[in-house]
């Protein structure tokens, strides 16, 4: 077995015991002086790790809520739109022009939808690519789940100031 360095000096008479005690002590005192130090610090790097973990995780459930809100504000909508959406006609004799992301779409409708859409009793919904009449009643429920599903009603034009024509007014079912 090796002999330490501190009773190689004892032997060699380089140094005696009372010097090996000392420096005994004063290791001894360095280490205690130190660890509650190390202890400390470690502890405080404990609880800031600790923290981080949990706001991470809190962010975490955040987002998980959040697209678990989103998925079911989804369903729902789908749900809405699946039960009261009125069925086109399968030989629609009219065509309804609106317009959608700057792009101008057509539903071939009967003239009771016409009127329908004219008076605002329906309106038009686009959800999963699909576009579906949906009664104004319902219009407001799915709003407020995903606002964007139904499209606004068409403002009305403002005729300008000096325009000759302002005194006629132009029929809502009048088709071009």
């Amino acid at each position: 077995m090796a002999i330490s360095l501190q009773e190689q000096l004892l032997k060699a008479g380089v140094a005696n015991k009372q010097q090996a005690k000392k420096a005994k002590q004063a290791k001894k005192k360095e280490k205690k002086g130190q660890a509650p130090k190390d202890n400390a610090d470690q502890q405080a790097a404990l609880e800031a790790a600790r923290q981080a973990k949990a706001e991470k995780d809190r962010e975490l459930n955040r987002q998980r809520q959040a697209e678990q809100a989103q998925k079911a504000a989804t369903a729902e909508v789908r749900q809405l739109i699946a039960q009261h959406r009125v069925t086109l006609p399968k030989e629609g004799e009219t065509r309804y022009n609106f317009v959608h992301d700057k792009k101008v779409k057509q539903l071939w409708i009967n003239d009771g939808m016409l009127g329908q859409l004219a008076r605002g009793q329906l309106r038009i919904a686009f959800f999963d690519d699909e576009y579906a009449l949906i009664p104004a009643d319902v219009v407001e429920r799915i709003e407020q789940r995903l606002p964007d599903t139904v499209l606004p009603r068409p403002e009305p034009d403002q005729p300008d100031e000096d325009d000759p024509y302002a005194d006629y007014k132009i029929p809502d079912d009048l088709m071009w």
